[in-house]
């Protein structure tokens, strides 16, 4: 039985004491599995990302007292290398995580990437390959749907989309759609009136909860075939109640409209398909008496995932209309 399994198994017991009235505090210290801290790292690589982030905190070993479930580390030596050049990575303040521009470090096609960090007492290594082609996309759809139930009325607009799989090998897809939305809030002012404010930002559509499938697909038993991704969705703008400045309420309708959509087929490699499989998974797990899944991880020494991508884009502009 793995270390994860060990805790879970004594965790439960725990519970089960607790639930008979025993509690916890009467367990010695030295009675409790002892595990020390550890570096959690997680970065994803890209030719098409601007920025190389790699993200380091420790783990919060089991009975801690303390409600956090990690700490960043800020002083740890961040390399990355690609058998024959290497860069430290600086620390960045303002987002609290190692990052440099990619113009400093190209990422390319195929190539192999090594990752190495220490903060004086820990060390850990990690390595990923970023995939060597990208898929086609080949069509797409957008339309739009009314969602009209006892929960909620509103209107989503749709996307469906399909590429050609990268022949002659195992490939993982991660579908992702951006779209550029310009939308108007309400603001009330002292005057009892409704004031509009355009805002313009990006969101993305959803992919999850259709037949248990998500974002993320692989080629198995399509290599070379035509791939066609789920509905995804983006929910507009609904109208909201503003309370006006006697106290009334107002239902205001914000405008909208899409200024235009980044449609993304991301080839991941098996350490990101990986990773983000087994978050489903722990996540999609609700029965407490269930065999635990541990998290994938690529981290010699250490947790997290260090993987890479390389993805088909295709900007889409739309009309100028509301």
């Amino acid at each position: 039985m793995n270390t994860i399994k060990s805790i879970f198994s004594i965790a439960l017991l725990i519970s089960i004491l607790s639930a008979c009235e025993t509690p916890l505090t009467n367990i010695p210290p030295s009675k409790l599995p002892q595990a020390e801290s550890k570096l959690v790292v997680n970065s994803i690589i890209s030719p098409q990302l601007p920025y190389i982030n790699v993200l380091v905190t420790e783990s919060i070993p089991l009975f801690t007292k303390t409600e956090a479930t990690e700490r960043r580390v800020e002083n740890a030596t961040v390399k990355l290398s690609d058998g024959v050049n290497e860069i430290t990575i600086p620390y960045d303040t303002d987002n609290k995580l190692y990052s440099i521009p990619q113009s400093k470090f190209p990422i390319k096609d195929s190539k192999t990437y090594y990752l190495s960090i220490s903060d004086n007492a820990r060390s850990v290594t990690a390595k990923c390959t970023v995939p060597g082609k990208k898929p086609v996309i080949k069509s797409y759809e957008f339309d739009t749907m009314l969602v009209d139930n006892s929960y909620m009325k509103d209107t989503v607009l749709t996307l469906r989309m399909s590429w050609q799989d990268v022949p002659g090998d195992t490939n993982y897809y991660k579908l992702d759609a951006e779209i550029d939305y310009q939308y108007s809030v309400g603001v009330v002012t002292d005057n009892n009136e409704i004031r509009e404010e355009l805002l313009t930002d990006n969101f993305h559509f959803y992919w999850q909860g259709q037949e248990g499938k998500s974002e993320f697909m692989s080629d198995k038993y399509l290599d070379g075939n035509i791939m066609n991704s789920l509905l995804g969705k983006f929910n507009y703008f609904r109208p909201r109640q503003l309370t006006m400045a006697d106290g009334e309420k107002e239902t205001y309708t914000p405008k909208h409209k899409v200024l235009g959509v980044l449609l993304q087929v991301l080839n991941v490699d098996s350490n990101y398909y990986k990773y983000m499989r087994s978050i489903e998974i722990t996540g999609n797990s609700d029965t407490p008496f269930a065999e635990p899944a541990p998290l994938y991880s690529n981290i010699n020494g250490g947790l997290g995932c260090f993987a890479a991508y390389n993805a088909a884009q295709l900007k889409i502009v739309f009309p100028n209309k509301r």
